[in-house]
């Protein structure tokens, strides 16, 4: 019999991102060649008596294989134990245990595949929660823990599994999800974009008496979303156990076909084993309706392309900044998690080791010229929060190398984020699109722009350089005066024809600047090069301005202000440049602040500062 494993080591979600690419768009599916018999075993076993829970493995898989089973699934660290630290240490195994080595030489007699549970000792130290395939006298391979609780990772000391792996036997491609992988759709998905019809999910659920019922719904229609959604059987193994006062194992073990449908259920709190027989029919129509491949290869791309978006910092140093960065924007765990790739317990880590506080007053780039009390501070944004609060759908993933947070002067007045540029329109087309919406001219050519990172400049400032795949570049840069915020865009012309129709949209979105998110333009005056935005008193106000001007405008549900410029045109070999001011100003009188910031957005325009 040929047994066949792959996997797929990652990092965070960036892998299964390109999994879903690779496998949904270009990799067929096996399918199930033949009936195989399914059997799940639920029961109790001996906490930290390896010994004793091997006796039972091998007494239920002698059953299994007499009856011809193809698949048997015992609970989640059913050889090990897994109702304390102390229940972990005893019964955890290395592979190279004598007494496990002598199971797996046993079932070279017999056809079953056999998948159990065991806290494993890896070489490299550390404990993982590890589900072993074997079958016919080898250990095919096994499948580590990826999403652990909180007590998996702190109480009982497991260490992350980073792998995937499905497998193949008997004519079927397998994956496993152990207990709290199947709260999440990542790991299943991983397993469904390599193939996996079927789906073994061993859990050891001990749960506080008052809240059985909802965690069995909860887990239930978790299993049925999963079968459903990825079209896949799902067997799931779970324990029982009632010898903890206040607490309970009830067991609830099912299979359940593509439709989610139960093939066979385990009574609650009872010893048994099911058993249902699968056949490839369940995965075709008019049992099923829906196959992964149906979906747009561009939805594909884009899917992988949303779930890589976060960034994980490449050293320390990095990740204190973007930490202190994204506590300054008083992000939630979520968000911080989503900005950075990582997960919770990540981050709460990395916090912790850094001993990272909240900054306050905002983080400023280092410069002598920023030491006034009354400087406006600019920060890089660093994504995870949509900086929009409506039409979402104009701007997919925003991108965050073209976006800064400028903070106002005032106490708790929150932040707006500007976008420079947002979009670059010019005779070929369009050029450039800080989101996915509109196709640019490297959409319609299957080109994905590479990401790129803020650089903080000596003077204090913020710069970046984006060089577009036909040669054309343009420069953003950003710099925090005492009053104001200076801005400028190069755009230098790298062909070899004249560019011309260059204009520019800029966007000051407002929506997490306090007082200022009303999704309407009745507090707001567009008037060339001007665009302004007043809170409800008219008391406070963000101004922003760009030159050469080409239109001054607002977007009611961003809510948002445009100044747009638009560059000369640029002959090859060029280059071109606008410039644009952003400020904050308190008080009633906006025509006389204008009137001041003409006089010295004038002077700045000619090269003055």
């Amino acid at each position: 019999m040929n047994a066949k494993a792959s996997s797929c080591r990652f990092s965070g979600i960036t892998c299964i991102a390109w999994t879903l690419f690779w496998n949904l768009v270009l990799q067929p599916s096996h399918g199930i060649e033949k009936e195989v018999t399914v059997s799940v075993y639920q029961g109790e076993h001996a906490e930290g008596d390896f010994s004793k829970n091997l006796a039972t493995v091998e007494q239920v898989t002698s059953r299994c294989a007499a009856s011809g089973c193809h698949f048997l699934v015992f609970p989640e660290c059913f050889l090990s134990g897994y109702e304390s630290p102390d229940a972990v240490r005893k019964g955890a195994r290395g592979l190279d245990d004598p007494d496990l080595i002598r199971f797996v030489d046993s079932t070279k007699d017999h056809d079953t595949v056999v998948l159990v549970g065991m806290a494993r000792r890896r070489p490299q130290g550390g404990v993982a929660n590890s589900q072993l395939v074997i079958h016919r006298g080898k250990l095919v391979g096994w499948y580590d823990k990826v999403m652990l609780t909180q007590g998996d990772r702190y109480t009982l000391g497991f260490e992350y599994g980073t792998s995937v792996p499905v497998f193949r036997i008997h004519g079927v491609t397998f994956g496993i999800a152990i207990c709290h992988d199947t709260s999440f759709p990542y790991v299943a998905m991983m397993a469904k974009a390599q193939g996996a019809e079927v789906l073994f999910t061993p859990h050891n659920n001990e749960i506080d008496v008052q809240s059985v019922d909802n965690h069995r719904r909860w887990v239930r229609n978790c299993h049925i979303g999963l079968a459903c959604q990825f079209k896949i059987v799902v067997a799931r193994a779970n324990n029982i156990k009632s010898n903890r006062a206040g607490r309970v194992g009830y067991g609830d073990s099912f299979i359940l076909d593509p439709q989610g449908t139960p093939l066979a259920e385990a009574d609650l709190f009872k010893k048994e084993l099911i058993s249902a027989t699968i056949t490839p029919e369940m995965f075709r129509s008019p049992t099923v309706w829906s196959n992964l491949e149906e979906a747009p290869s561009w939805l594909r791309q884009q899917l992988a392309q949303s779930l890589s978006q976060g960034r994980r910092p490449s050293n320390d140093e990095s990740f204190k900044f973007w930490i202190e960065n994204m506590k300054t924007h008083e992000f939630t765990r979520e968000e911080m998690s989503r900005a950075l790739g990582m997960s919770f317990d990540e981050v709460d880590s990395a916090i912790k080791r850094l001993a990272i506080t909240v900054p306050s007053p905002p983080a400023l780039p280092p410069s002598p010229a920023l030491q006034d009390s009354k400087v406006v501070s600019v920060l890089p944004y660093p994504g995870g929060r949509h900086p929009r609060l409506g039409f979402l759908d104009g701007a997919v993933m925003p991108q965050r190398e073209t976006k800064v947070s400028v903070f106002p002067p005032w106490e708790d007045g929150g932040y707006v984020v500007a976008d420079i540029p947002e979009a670059v329109f010019s005779n070929l087309g369009l050029i450039y699109l800080a989101h996915t919406h509109v196709p640019t001219l490297w959409d319609l050519q299957q080109i994905t722009l590479p990401q790129l990172e803020w650089t903080r400049t000596e003077d204090g400032g913020l710069s970046m350089q984006r060089d577009l795949p036909n040669g054309i570049s343009f420069t953003s840069s950003v710099m925090p005066r005492a009053d104001h915020v200076d801005m400028e865009l190069t755009l230098t012309n790298g062909t070899r024809e004249r560019l011309t129709g260059l204009r520019v949209q800029n966007c000051v979105m407002l929506g997490y600047a306090k007082g200022f998110e009303s999704q309407d333009n009745e507090t707001k005056r567009f008037q060339a090069p001007f665009a302004v935005a007043g809170n409800r008193s008219l008391d406070r106000w963000v101004i922003t301005a760009w030159t050469p001007i080409q239109r001054s405008w607002g977007n009611p549900p961003c809510p948002c202000l445009h100044a747009d410029p638009q560059f000369p045109d640029c002959d090859p070999g060029e280059t071109v440049t606008v410039r644009g001011w952003l400020s904050f100003y308190e008080g009633t009188d906006i025509d006389a602040e204008l009137k001041r910031i003409t006089s010295t957005f004038g002077s700045t325009m000619n090269g003055e500062r």
